[in-house]
């Protein structure tokens, strides 16, 4: 008879290592989709930002809505919200993309830890499952088998 007592140490290992692998994927898959859903990049205030006739918005201080005046265009309304609202908000299309994907990128480092774990948690319990099913169909067959002989 063969000893199989390294081979089940062996086999949860892999399964605990692929069980972190998957989380560790699926938490970074899921946090970036997260943040990319938290900070679209909205392409009218992009077309509002490269518009001719939306000059005088750009030469206004960011976050300066209580001396604004809202513009007649409506290229450089969603432009004139987007500045008005934020006291750093950019005045080019360049910068604007650099400060989206800098909010990204900053939420993305703060969620991504509690995401894997969570992540690591449900993966967890599947496989708990998984093993205790397994235990017990192999439990209830043998059983089985013994009654019928």
């Amino acid at each position: 008879m063969y000893s199989t007592r390294g081979q089940n140490r062996r086999r949860w290992w892999v399964v605990f290592v692929q069980a972190a692998v998957l989380s560790v994927m699926l938490a970074i898959g899921t946090t970036w989709a997260g943040s990319t859903y938290d900070h679209p990049m909205d392409r009218s205030i992009v077309t509002g930002m490269k518009a001719p006739e939306c000059a005088e918005v750009r030469v206004m201080r960011a976050g300066s809505l209580l001396l604004a005046r809202q513009p007649d265009s409506d290229v450089c309304r969603s432009f004139f919200l987007y500045r008005t609202t934020f006291p750093d908000a950019a005045n080019d299309p360049h910068a604007y993309m650099a400060s989206v994907m800098e909010d990204r990128i900053g939420e993305f480092r703060q969620l991504v830890g509690y995401v894997c774990l969570l992540w690591l948690a449900v993966a967890g319990v599947v496989i708990g499952v998984v093993y205790t099913v397994r235990f017990g169909y192999r439990r209830y067959w043998c059983c089985a088998q013994r009654q019928n002989d």
